[in-house]
Formats: structure tokens, C-alpha cells, sequence
């Protein structure tokens, strides 16, 4: 069965309403997640009591055992995952966790807990707020302190998170990443606007009301660090396969950019924060909802960049399945999906060093080009207006350019190398081509030139 590893344990602070403290950064590199190394450090015993907790409550997770691997126990967890017990396959059974053990917030959900949560603020939120809306059902609990029913796991939740929102304006100068700076504005926006519904809605004799700014936005981070979402159908019949969001490189930054609401930009923020989507062609969405889900002992396993990761919500438990072999005592991972380290580092507060689709951006590359590259020059001095008349035309294009996005092995993105053929061809080598266009093949562009 799951369990701790056996080294004697560092005792954690019993379950308290504590102040949030905040994380400390030395370096970025300290946030990576690759090549950790195998050595297993003792559980805490927060750790422990969620052990038992998992028990009594008929998660089953006979395969793996929660331990830090390469590190200490630290505020953030930035060490703690799960290791094998013994040699895995792929496609073996993890994790077998009953729907009642999970914290589940469903689209077009009545006000759970009016006790605590307020209808009018349940109603402000709305559906398309859902992260907060999981984050107040999250505070609930927390409120609730060892009279929660979900009191071991919420202790042993990290007490602070390395997240964007947490960055000071150094550290965010310090990625050399321009929408690093956006990403941050927009977090730390939403954050004041949790704080400030909850000041306006909640009832002033519920606990909610008394909850610190520190503890809300602290309840927020959970979810966007650990929340799942996906169809859920009840009905033992269907049994739908969980496949992981995978988002195409940009997509989700450009939705950022381009939301023209505040609802719209919560919306694009908390889609990216959806670790897995468990959904099925098979099922019918008029009897399935939408849901946000918390899942002990899942959420401790951490992410390693693969294709997809396997789920199956089945007969009212959530099943997670193994993405390949793991040797035993090895550190278990699954794929939160196809994400670079822009991605990860902004949205989980850490990076993959060992990650193949990872993006690395030369963010200007156009006029750093137009005024650096003799071949360039060349170009465009035969040709003026093929730099206007491709802005025109293939505005993708154009803005591969200036965005200059190399993948991980060293080699530009498709529609860079696209532009690039067709931005620096002679006269006599673009008539022949006859246009962009004739530039797609050769590993060019994509099928689509928007």
C-alpha cells in the first residue's frame, strides 16, 4: 500500500490557522525538477497522518509512497513526490481514489456550504471565476481546522507556493521573460480581486469574513497549483479516459493577451491551470458536468514532460495509471501536459531541465536581423516592401519573426523557419517560389497561415 518512507520523520507543525509565510527564491535553478535524484528523505509527519487519513477513507495507492527526493521537507514541498514501491509497468494502477474523497466542485453547482459562503458571493464568482469558487469550499475546510473531514490532507498542503503572483519585480526582471511581467500583473490582479469580493460578499458572522488576505490568496494558489478538471458522468457504464490538456506553444500567452474582459482573462488563466482533463467523445455533455477537482495523494505526484498521462474516472473513483515503467525506489511522474518551461515556472513555480518541449524566445528578432544579418540586409534591400507585404498577408508569420521561438533542441519553430526562408530569399528565388507560400515545405510552415 502507499505509505512513508521509514527514516525517522521531522515533525511539522500541528494543523493551525497559521499566517501564510512567503517563499524564498535563491535562484531559479533551485526550482528545477530534473534529474532529481533518487536518495529518499524521511515523510513528515503531516505526511504520516495523511497516510492513515488515505486509508480510512479507501484511497488505494499500493504501488507508491510519499518521500522527498533529493531535498528536505521545505514550506513550498519543493522536494516531496512519490517513489515506486516496487518495479511498475506502464498502465499499471496507481492511485484508485472514491469520489467522496476528493473535493469536487461541479459546473452549475449550488452554493455548497451557505454556512460559511455566502449565496451572494457564491453568485458574484459565478461559473467563470470556478478556480475561486474550488479555492472557497478549499477555505471551508481549512476554517473548519480537525473538525474537517478533510483535515489531514488540508495540513499537509504546502504552506507557501513559488508561483508568479509571489515574485517580486526583481526576480521577475531577472527571467529576462517580457511576459513574465504581464503574467505577474494579471495573478496578483486576480488575487486583490478575490480579496476584494470576499470583502463585500461574505457574511459577517461566517469565518470567511475573518479569513486573512494571506490565507484567500494562499487558497487560490492550491488550486491553480493542483486543481484537475474534466467531464464527470455517474454512471459506472461510462468510463472515461483522462487525457492531458496539451497546449500548443503560445496558444495560451496569446489568449492572455488578447482577453477583452476581466471574465475572459479569468478564464484564460484558470483553463491553462488545469493539470489534466478527463472528458471523453463517448459521453454526451447533457449527462455529464463539468468539474474542478482536488485529489489527495494524485496531486503529490509530480510532473515530468511526457505525451500524456493516463486517467479514468470510473464506477465514482478517479484512477490514475502509471505513463510508463518506473524501477523501484525511482521517482514516479505524470505529465500535467505538453508545457515548456515558460509554462511551468509561471503557472507551478518550477521547471524541467530535462524538458523537450521546451521554448526558448529571441524577442526581437526582426529588427535585430534587419540590422545585424548582411543576408537580411541583402533581402530586404532587393525588396522593400516584402516585410510589409508578409505583415499583410501571413501576420503569423510576421509575428514569429519578431517573437524568434527555438525549440529544444536548437532548431527554430516551424513557422520561424517559414518566414525566414521567404523573408530572406532573392528576387529571383521568391518569383520562383511564387510567393510565401512556396516556402512552406522543407520542415516550413503550417497548414494554416491565418
Amino acid at each position: 500500500m502507499y505509505g512513508v518512507s521509514a527514516s525517522t520523520s521531522r515533525a511539522a507543525p500541528a494543523f493551525a490557522r497559521t499566517p501564510v509565510r512567503r517563499p524564498t527564491r535563491a535562484s531559479l535553478l533551485n526550482l528545477s525538477r530534473g534529474s532529481r535524484e533518487t536518495l529518499r528523505a524521511s515523510a513528515s509527519t503531516a505526511d504520516t497522518r495523511l497516510t492513515s487519513w488515505l486509508k480510512e477513507n479507501d484511497v488505494e495507492g499500493k504501488a507508491i509512497e510519499i518521500a522527498y527526493v533529493g531535498g528536505a521537507k521545505d514550506d513550498a514541498e519543493t522536494a516531496r513526490g512519490v517513489v515506486a514501491r516496487a518495479n511498475i509497468k506502464a498502465n499499471d494502477e496507481l492511485v484508485r481514489l472514491p469520489r467522496r474523497s476528493a473535493l469536487v466542485v461541479t459546473e452549475g453547482m449550488a452554493n455548497p456550504h451557505p454556512e460559511f459562503i455566502s449565496d451572494a458571493l457564491w453568485d458574484a464568482v459565478g461559473e467563470e471565476k470556478w478556480a475561486f469558487r474550488v479555492a472557497l469550499v478549499l477555505l471551508r475546510e481549512y476554517a473548519l481546522g480537525s473538525e474537517s473531514a478533510f483535515a489531514p490532507y488540508i495540513a499537509q498542503l504546502p504552506e507557501v507556493f513559488n508561483l508568479i503572483g509571489s515574485y517580486s519585480d526583481i526576480e521577475v526582471r531577472a527571467m529576462q521573460y517580457t511576459l513574465a511581467a504581464k503574467l505577474q500583473g494579471d495573478q496578483l490582479g486576480e488575487n486583490a480581486e478575490a480579496i476584494r469580493l470576499v470583502r463585500r460578499h461574505a457574511a459577517t458572522t461566517s469565518a470567511l469574513a475573518t479569513m486573512s488576505d494571506e490565507r484567500i490568496v494562499w487558497a487560490l494558489d492550491c488550486v491553480r497549483s493542483r486543481v484537475f478538471s474534466g467531464r464527470l458522468v455517474d454512471d459506472a457504464k461510462l468510463k472515461a479516459k483522462l487525457l492531458p490538456r496539451s497546449l500548443a506553444v503560445g496558444t495560451a500567452f496569446a489568449t492572455f493577451l488578447t482577453a477583452p474582459s476581466a471574465e475572459g482573462r479569468w478564464l484564460a488563466v484558470f483553463a491553462v491551470l488545469a493539470l489534466t482533463v478527463f472528458d471523453s467523445a463517448q459521453n454526451n455533455e447533457r449527462d455529464s458536468a463539468l468539474a474542478y477537482v482536488l485529489m489527495p495523494l494524485i496531486d503529490m505526484v509530480n510532473h515530468k514532460t511526457m505525451l500524456k498521462t493516463e486517467f479514468e474516472f470510473s464506477g465514482g473513483a478517479f484512477v490514475l495509471r502509471a505513463p510508463q515503467d518506473f524501477a523501484a525506489g525511482s521517482e514516479v511522474f505524470i505529465s500535467y501536459g505538453v508545457l515548456n518551461n515558460d509554462e511551468l515556472v509561471t503557472r507551478y513555480g518550477f521547471v524541467d531541465a530535462e524538458n523537450v518541449a521546451d521554448i526558448y524566445r529571441f524577442e526581437g528578432l526582426l529588427p535585430y536581423l534587419q540590422a545585424n544579418h548582411d543576408a537580411m540586409k541583402r533581402a530586404l534591400g532587393a525588396d522593400s516592401s516584402r516585410l510589409a507585404n508578409l505583415k499583410r498577408t501571413h501576420p503569423v508569420l510576421d509575428e514569429a519573426l519578431w517573437n524568434g521561438n527555438f525549440i529544444s533542441d536548437g532548431n527554430a519553430e516551424d513557422k520561424l523557419l517559414w518566414a525566414l526562408r521567404a523573408v530572406l530569399a532573392t528576387p529571383e528565388e521568391f518569383a520562383a517560389a511564387n510567393g510565401v507560400e512556396g516556402f512552406k515545405l522543407g520542415g516550413g510552415g503550417p497548414g494554416e497561415t491565418g
